[in-house]
């Protein structure tokens, strides 16, 4: 028997040996190509991560591979917040079918961008700054690097959105107690930007700098992630014949 299918629930009930990814241009020329795991990504973690950083994937014509949850879960935030205020100069990642992918840290960001590409995804990655041996390991794997030169995504929403727009932020909170107690409102000046570090930090799975980023204006966000969702809309553009859907 012979499925095709766009449901994450059919294919992880087959081995991955068993599954062919389709893919048709929109010249109509269709393509086939077997899932081939590099050695750093195990199959017990392709099994278990299946739905939640696999399945999207396989199915999306378009790729990017996010160093971490962090990034994976506030980008795509960003694009469609600035989709909203300007759908002239943005588009968020879904309308893009871009696909976001957790890569789980980043020294595995080359080896997930790698399965991708041999599977003939246009492929992109975001991330932290990278030493030179990790930047050129990624470059070889992908079409775009988006990379910042912060030590970290809650560094780059910190040192470099409006000042106002995180002093408004931290003010209008619910602090949790210990935070309350250690920087009682009204917030200002330096004492914003180490408030709301903690804040951040301390809570990446409650996705806290999405909640910044969802209530910017578009001259509030930092200039890199507006250049860089530019960047993607215009790459996307460019390689159209990649725009079909894509079946398994």
């Amino acid at each position: 028997a012979l499925f095709t299918s766009h449901s994450p629930y059919v294919l992880e009930e087959f081995p991955h040996e068993e599954v062919v990814v389709l893919s048709r241009s929109s010249l109509g020329v269709l393509t086939q190509n077997s899932i081939n795991l590099p050695p750093s990504i195990k199959l017990k973690r392709y099994r278990q991560d299946f739905r939640k950083n696999f399945s999207e994937g396989l199915l999306a014509p378009r790729v990017l591979v996010a160093e971490g949850a962090t990034e994976a879960s506030a980008f795509p935030v960003v694009c469609r917040r600035l989709e909203e205020l300007n759908p002239a100069e943005y588009s968020s990642l879904e309308v893009l079918g871009i696909s976001v992918v957790d890569a789980g840290g980043e020294s595995n960001i080359s080896a997930m961008a790698s399965f991708y590409k041999t599977l003939d995804k246009q492929v992109f990655a975001i991330c932290d700054k990278q030493t030179e041996d990790a930047k050129s390991k990624i470059l070889a794997e992908v079409d775009e690097l988006l990379m910042h030169e912060e030590k970290g995504f809650e560094d780059l929403v910190l040192n470099n959105s409006c000042s106002a727009a995180l002093e408004g932020f931290a003010n209008q909170l619910d602090w949790p107690q210990h935070l309350a107690s250690k920087y009682p409102k009204p917030i200002a000046g330096e004492q914003v930007n180490k408030a709301l570090r903690e804040y951040f930090k301390n809570a990446k799975a409650e996705s806290r700098v999405d909640d910044f980023l969802a209530q910017c204006s578009e001259d509030e966000f930092p200039v890199w992630l507006k250049e860089s969702a530019k960047k993607l809309k215009q790459l996307c553009s460019m390689n159209a014949e990649l725009e079909s859907g894509t079946d398994t």
